[in-house]
């Protein structure tokens, strides 16, 4: 199973509707859909709002999205880090969803996206908040050193598994009034209870393939972690710990 077939998958299992109805869309807004993947949150938004702009690192994905968009859908192939340099006009929206726990520096592109915005317009993000050592047992004796690795990870400047924890300070460092928080998401693939299906192990068995970081962590331990996190995902003594955050906010006037 290839990255862009993972992303396909893991679309129906996130719900997007369950985050939109406490956004404050209106028919009016342009919206920007950070790190839009296969586009899906894109064609939700398009439904709602006059434009969507769409984008993303991967060539491959933006492709896909030209492919399947609608006439209100713009998708561009490029990093968010300049964001005053997109083709629009006024930004009334920014979605963003397990994408900004990739920047170095989240406050400064945060504070980038405030002033960029109109006034009353709104930001949605959802990320993750430790889903590794979320989705293993307390007393299994891998987790006090995942659990470490990932509060650590951010100062690799590559990815920080605790973005999601950080997400309410941020904004209102950046300028921003919360607006709504679930600090709980319920997620059937990273923060769920109970026993996982097949096919979310076989994604979940995918990622663990890729952590390359956490492998030299772990070292020859590794084959044993991952062993017990999958048999963890498929029991029915599963619990969820908080794995996913989501907050909105607004400009403040």
């Amino acid at each position: 199973m290839n990255l862009f077939q993972e992303y396909e998958k893991q679309q129906s299992w996130r719900g997007w509707d369950q985050y939109l109805q406490f956004i404050p869309v209106s028919q009016s807004d342009t919206v920007i859909d950070l790190g839009c993947s296969v586009g899906d949150v894109s064609r939700l938004f398009s439904l709602r709002v006059k434009d969507v702009l769409g984008i993303d690192i991967s060539q491959k994905f933006i492709d896909f999205c030209e492919s399947n968009k609608s006439s209100n859908e713009t998708f561009i192939c490029t990093d968010f880090l300049n964001l005053d340099s997109l083709p629009v006009k006024s930004v009334n929206g920014i979605w963003s969803s397990f994408s900004l726990s990739y920047l170095r520096n989240p406050l400064e592109f945060l504070i980038s996206a405030n002033s960029l915005m109109d006034q009353g317009g709104w930001i949605a993000l959802l990320d993750v908040s430790c889903f590794i050592s979320g989705n293993l047992e307390k007393n299994s004796k891998y987790y006090e050193r995942v659990r470490r690795f990932e509060l650590e990870s951010y100062k690799t400047d590559i990815y920080d598994f605790n973005f999601g924890a950080k997400i309410q300070d941020l904004l209102q460092s950046a300028g921003f009034e919360i607006e709504h928080v679930d600090n709980d998401v319920t997620d059937p693939e990273l923060n769920f209870s109970g026993a996982a299906p097949e096919k979310i192990i076989e994604c979940w068995a995918a990622r663990l393939s890729r952590m390359q970081r956490l492998k030299e962590e772990l070292g020859a331990e590794y084959a044993g972690f991952c062993h017990e996190l999958l048999s963890n995902l498929g029991s029915e003594q599963h619990e969820k710990q908080g794995n996913v955050k989501f907050v909105v906010a607004k400009k403040s006037n």
